[in-house]
């Protein structure tokens, strides 16, 4: 087993988490390893905090600065940089086993595979464990297995693949034309790996939780529920892309593409809707125009089994869709009492 290991870090404003991400990746068992640090125009000590990295690492490390562009700009910028066999994109705040990329490129190695990934477990602000991969999810029975079937099975949500704990053969996404879309600010990394495992013909898979994803408080203000329409926005349109990625590759006769276009998509329809209707209460007309627009789309991805299975999604799109003050009140009234039980348990 031989090769080069590019791990691609963008990088806006990390100076909180980044020395103990890049700690955790300088630790990691595999050789050799290439660090490419991409600073996305940021305002604090981070570009320093990597340039003092890169003088002390046991790895190669290219340091990249450039103005801000957004995490996709920067990850395909690190990517264009790498010359490595593998490839892999972590985040600024993130920690990783010692054994992680090893196993990765181990397990693919063995099988051959476009990629890998492996489980991953969820740690606080200070690092402490807060939840573990196998609490809610499994791992695909069959070890390596089909791209398309992995993506069913992440898009029902049977498995939980994070984009921190993938590892893909470089030329597989050359090759494919995989890249992160620019400008995209929610569900870009969804896109990529929807797109990555559509195409994949193997699939290996680590069974054991190697990477830890730190999960952050979200705030509660009305700039950023302003800012959650924008986000729910680009995830909608990011599904979008799947979708006619997919007709593209050849890929429609599949479970994956059905649960796509049947469930995940018209589910992003309903979450876009509900954010409008809660920031913008007043303006009614503006959710009920664009639900009125919808109707045609919507009705494509529509299906009795899946109507039969997800009532209460169906539900809300036709309401949405043709009864659409019915769809406002019932969206205040479940968001109100979401917020007391919240305030609720903060006070117990």
């Amino acid at each position: 087993m031989s090769g080069l290991l590019s791990l691609i870090i963008p990088v806006y404003n990390g100076t909180k988490y980044l020395p103990g991400t890049l700690d955790s990746l300088e630790n990691q068992n595999y050789e050799p390893i290439e660090l490419i640090l991409v600073d996305d125009g940021s305002t604090d000590d981070t570009l320093n905090i990597m340039r003092s990295f890169a003088e002390k690492s046991r790895h190669e490390v290219k340091v990249i600065s450039q103005a801000k562009a957004g995490v996709s700009v920067a990850r395909n910028r690190g990517f264009s940089e790498a010359d490595g066999k593998y490839v892999a994109f972590c985040d600024q705040d993130d920690l990783f086993d010692p054994s992680c990329f090893l196993k990765l490129i181990e397990e693919m190695e063995r099988h051959d595979s476009e990629m890998a990934f492996c489980g991953h477990d969820f740690i606080d602000e200070e690092g402490k464990p807060i939840g573990r991969y196998d609490d809610k999810h499994s791992y695909p029975k069959a070890n390596p297995a089909k791209g398309i079937d992995v993506l069913y099975d992440y898009l029902v949500g049977k498995v939980s693949i994070w984009g921190g704990a993938v590892l893909y053969r470089r030329d597989f996404l050359l090759a494919n034309g995989i890249r992160y879309t620019p400008n995209c600010i929610c569900a870009e990394d969804n896109e990529f790996l929807i797109k990555a495992l559509a195409t994949a013909e193997s699939v290996a898979c680590v069974k054991e939780s190697l990477a830890f994803w730190r999960q952050h408080p979200g705030s509660t203000s009305h700039s950023f529920q302003k800012l959650k329409i924008e986000a729910n926005l680009h995830e909608l349109t990011a599904y979008l892309r799947c979708k006619a990625f997919m007709e593209k590759i050849g890929k429609t006769d599949t479970k994956a593409y059905r649960t796509l276009t049947s469930l995940v998509i018209p589910s992003a329809y309903v979450a876009y809707l509900q954010k409008v209707v809660l920031v913008y209460g007043k303006e009614r007309l503006r959710a009920m125009t664009l639900a009125q627009s919808l109707r045609s789309k919507l009705a494509d991805g529509c299906n009795l089994m899946l109507f039969m299975k997800r009532t209460d999604l169906y539900f809300k799109l036709f309401l949405a869709m043709y009864l659409p003050d019915a769809f406002v009140n019932l969206t205040r009234k479940r968001y109100e009492k979401k917020t007391r039980a919240r305030r609720i348990q903060d006070q117990t």
